[in-house]
């Protein structure tokens, strides 16, 4: 997570220091305090996030659509949590920042991210079952994770998957 507090650190002196003082107003996302800063909440929703139990029933990686974040899956993820699971909230590459972030992302780096989120996920929840749930790009993600896991045998998967 230490990327992830770099990348919203430039994200703040980049953008919301420098946004003139015309275009700050209550409703602009990148003006600091404003109702549509997430910043303003007690968590940023925009981050990843993680929902964990001591004991879980099973493993569930959440994965959001194509320029949106995590905040989409929260509500989901608080359910599955009070059913036993335990969750992870992937805040994609390129995602939940700015739009122009997205323009430089790539097929591998969301890939790549999604490997790495299974993979603490296998750690936190140890044989128990694993669940990617996904909507939009979040489910074309989880797909060709499912694929690459057939052919990659390293790859954290739950054996009752196939």
């Amino acid at each position: 997570m230490a990327v992830a507090t770099r990348l919203f650190a430039q994200l703040d002196a980049g953008i919301y220091e420098r946004l003139p003082a015309a275009l700050r107003h209550p409703l602009n996302r990148y003006t600091r305090d404003s109702l549509a800063d997430p910043g303003v909440w007690v968590r940023n929703w925009n981050r990843s996030f993680e929902f964990s139990l001591d004991a879980p029933a099973v493993g569930v990686l959440l994965l959001h659509g194509m320029s949106d974040s995590p905040y989409s899956l929260r509500t989901l993820g608080e359910a599955l949590r009070d059913a036993g699971a335990h969750v992870l909230g992937l805040r994609l590459p390129g995602h939940g920042t700015l739009p122009s972030g997205l323009v430089s992302v790539r097929e591998e780096d969301m890939r790549a991210a999604v490997v790495l989120a299974m993979g603490h996920l296998a750690e936190q929840v140890g044989k128990r079952p694993l669940f990617i749930v996904g909507y939009s790009n979040g489910a074309a993600l989880g797909v060709l994770y499912a694929i690459d896991s057939l052919e990659d045998a390293t790859l954290p998967r739950w054996p009752g998957w196939y």
